[in-house]
């Protein structure tokens, strides 16, 4: 959570996970105005919930892969993750829009359409809103898009080799959460973060590492086997 605006509307958005056994850890910006009250409210909404504070490194994805290293040090025995941010993107245009579509993943409807997906067959490992669902361009061989020179180091790096480039862009999508932790396990997520730009980075003009982690979180899970279901 960035915006201090938000929370209202994410306890809001969040209310069909209470229905479940559900582990709700929070990430909110240090740099965030009012953030004790909206921890407040959180823990009021949120029973049980677990919130922690970090700095504006890598925007959502800087935060979600802190929020992994908590997942892992908190050891939950959890079959599925759902990643999500209190997406506003001010820089796009029909960016309240986008949230919207992300977000049809966790009506409840949505809920137990993904988790019948899920048990329908074990090869899936991601469920999105379909329409986010986007192919990096991959030419002859190579990475052809704005942020392929840093992909190229990073599949290489971390032996990420999915069969597709395909991720969810906006990352917010469920997730089997043993690629998730087994990949983690083997490379801390608080390194990883360390490489990521501060600040709102764009990349609109060059590449970022942020933005190609924005794939990478996708390719961490279809790389070993799991393929994505739209919704």
């Amino acid at each position: 959570m960035f915006y201090e605006d938000t929370y209202e509307k994410v306890c809001a958005e969040l209310e069909p996970l209470l229905l479940f056994d559900t582990t709700f850890l929070f990430n909110i910006c240090q740099e965030t105005p009012g953030k004790k009250l909206i921890s407040s409210v959180l823990r009021d909404k949120f029973p049980g919930c677990i919130i922690i504070f970090t700095s504006n490194k890598g925007k959502d994805i800087g935060a979600k892969l802190a929020l992994m290293e908590l997942f892992l040090q908190l050891q939950i025995a959890a079959d599925y993750i759902l990643l999500l941010h209190d997406k506003k993107s001010l820089q796009a245009l029909k960016s309240a829009t986008w949230k919207k579509d992300l977000l049809k993943i966790i009506s409840a409807k949505s809920i137990q359409k993904s988790m019948d997906i899920f048990c329908e067959s074990n090869r899936y490992g991601i469920v999105a809103t379909n329409e986010y669902i986007i192919n990096e361009p991959f030419e002859e061989g190579h990475f052809s898009g704005i942020n392929g020179g840093i992909l190229k180091k990073l599949v290489q790096t971390y032996e990420t080799t999915p069969a597709t480039y395909s991720f969810i862009a906006g990352t917010m999508f469920w997730a089997r959460a043993k690629p998730l932790r087994d990949f983690f396990k083997r490379y801390d997520p608080l390194e990883i973060r360390k490489e990521l730009e501060d600040g709102n980075v764009l990349d609109n003009f060059s590449g970022t590492i942020t933005h190609s982690w924005e794939r990478m979180l996708s390719w961490i899970v279809t790389s070993q086997g799991y393929l994505i279901k739209g919704i």
